[in-house]
């Protein structure tokens, strides 16, 4: 058994590299292309760019074109510089809805979270660690998406579908979840956990629910009062990337430790010496995880997420003390 499965159907390989161009709000480089997007990924991380993976992404063009699918490349004087996109003015010649574009939006993050995620950095170190080769059984070493939110299914539906959903949400801090009634706009995975945006009917606006925190039963309510834009996962997903850009802490971290490896990998971690600086989502799921690693990563700012940090740690104290 290899690790990758070089052998992916044409089909398969066109499908992920439309998964990945259709949310790309800037589009992507060929080496973009080569290293995340199944089917040009297994054969790049093994050969490299070679000329037969070169004039199978030019066939794979030329096919997307002949069926009707807006692939456009960006003029460049270096034809290694040319970006590779689907124009969002171009998404109704696929004839998408906007439920199925923010679907679609969804199903290229699981692949991005796949190919990326700590998971995936982590499964590479233990390979690194044991030595493998090529005949092993790596099923154990295979990273994998959490798709336990039970939540899901019922909102993917709905967003096909076009329903009203009504949810206990429970928010950090609150000992009782709320009821909350919305439209869904979009899902989003992101730091390997999904997202919703809704438009939320009590609050009279849009919110982002995380949906892990949704604690009971998902109802349809009837149909959506509210539908999203054609665009609306691609900028849920914009929004989540900004957002994840904007919140970093500075964290003294223990070398040589799981805190040290677990935070060194996540995106956007930049080190210098023991102190690191770590982009986060979400405060309180970002302290939860911090909690694991004890004396081993000690946060320094922003002061909310110590004190966060903090109190977690006070309240296991006394529950063990």
């Amino acid at each position: 058994m290899t690790l990758f499965d070089n052998d992916v159907p044409a089909e398969e390989r066109l499908w992920c590299l439309i998964l990945a161009l259709i949310p790309s709000r800037h589009g992507m480089s060929k080496q973009e292309i080569f290293e995340t997007v199944r089917g040009y990924r297994e054969d790049y991380l093994t050969k490299g760019a070679t000329d037969a993976l070169n004039k199978k992404f030019d066939r794979d063009k030329d096919e997307l074109k002949s069926m009707g699918i807006p692939l456009t490349t960006s003029d460049t004087e270096n034809p290694a510089d040319a970006v590779y996109s689907i124009s969002e003015s171009d998404y109704e010649a696929l004839t998408f809805t906007a439920a199925e574009v923010s679907l679609l939006t969804a199903a290229s993050a699981v692949w991005r979270e796949s190919a990326h995620s700590n998971d995936a950095r982590e499964a590479k170190m233990k390979l690194l660690a044991a030595d493998v080769d090529g005949d092993s059984d790596l099923v154990e070493y295979a990273p994998r998406i959490d798709t336990r939110d039970t939540a899901y299914p019922v909102i993917a539906d709905a967003l096909t579908s076009g329903s009203d959903l009504t949810f206990p949400y429970l928010k950090p801090g609150q000992a009782k979840p709320e009821l909350r009634r919305v439209s869904p706009l979009a899902l989003a995975i992101y730091d390997g956990r999904w997202h919703l945006l809704a438009f939320d009917h009590d609050r009279d606006a849009e919110r982002t629910f995380l949906l892990r925190r949704i604690v009971g039963k998902v109802q349809k309510s009837g149909p959506a009062t509210v539908t999203p834009d054609l665009r609306a996962g691609t900028a849920f997903a914009k929004h989540l990337m900004d957002l994840w850009s904007s919140l970093a802490a500075t964290v003294r971290v223990k070398p040589n430790t799981k805190a040290a490896v677990a935070l060194a990998n996540r995106e956007g971690t930049t080190v210098d010496g023991d102190l690191y600086t770590v982009h986060y989502l979400d405060e309180a799921v970002f302290a939860d995880e911090l909690c694991e690693y004890g004396a081993e990563a000690i946060v320094l700012e922003p002061q909310s997420l110590r004190d966060a940090v903090i109190a977690r740690l006070e309240r296991l104290a006394a529950d063990h003390g």
